[in-house]
């Protein structure tokens, strides 16, 4: 139940923010590495302006069993963009993730639970190149006490991929 009212919560913001022009979604793909594991995971995200600084990131990460972690996470950043210099927005954020632990039996501690809720926060920058959006950000989980550094690109698909419509010329009214 908690997690269909969480898509419910982004899937109607998502729509009621797409609406207007001033806000346009980025969607990206990433990677990070825990350090505490040394683990690495594939990352997938959104940014989704909600007011003019303030925005919301849901983001699913998965750290493959390869790892000595296997594990998914699954939540949602709300974040705040500070203040931009050049083509650089620097962003602190905080969220609140679901972590199904795969092979949480390994490790025996009062902590380690197959389902988890983590609280992470942290800082990024983002880097703006026409409609490409390469970041990096430090995160730091709460529950576990570990930090992770990720770096990844953010697409604006609305001005990087777009069908050009034929312009029609108009005669010169006399």
């Amino acid at each position: 139940m908690k997690k269909v009212f969480l898509l419910l919560i982004l899937f109607s913001s998502y729509h009621t923010f797409s609406q207007n022009k001033e806000f346009k979604t980025l969607f990206g793909i990433g990677g990070l590495y825990n350090f505490q594991t040394e683990g690495i995971a594939f990352d997938g995200r959104a940014k989704i302006p909600i007011f003019k600084k303030l925005f919301i990131s849901p983001r699913l990460s998965y750290f493959p069993s390869f790892n000595n972690v296997h594990e998914l996470y699954a939540g949602t950043d709300l974040g705040i963009d500070l203040p931009a210099f050049r083509n650089a927005t620097p962003y602190i954020f905080a969220g609140g993730y679901y972590d199904d632990w795969f092979n949480s039996a390994e490790f025996h501690n009062s902590v380690a639970k197959k389902n988890n809720l983590v609280y992470e926060a942290g800082v990024g920058i983002v880097l703006s190149f026409k409609c490409f959006y390469p970041y990096a950000e430090y995160r730091y989980d709460a529950k576990w006490k570990e930090g992770s550094l990720g770096v990844g690109l953010m697409l604006k698909f609305g001005e990087c991929f777009y069908s050009k419509k034929k312009q029609v010329k108009k005669c010169p009214g006399f």
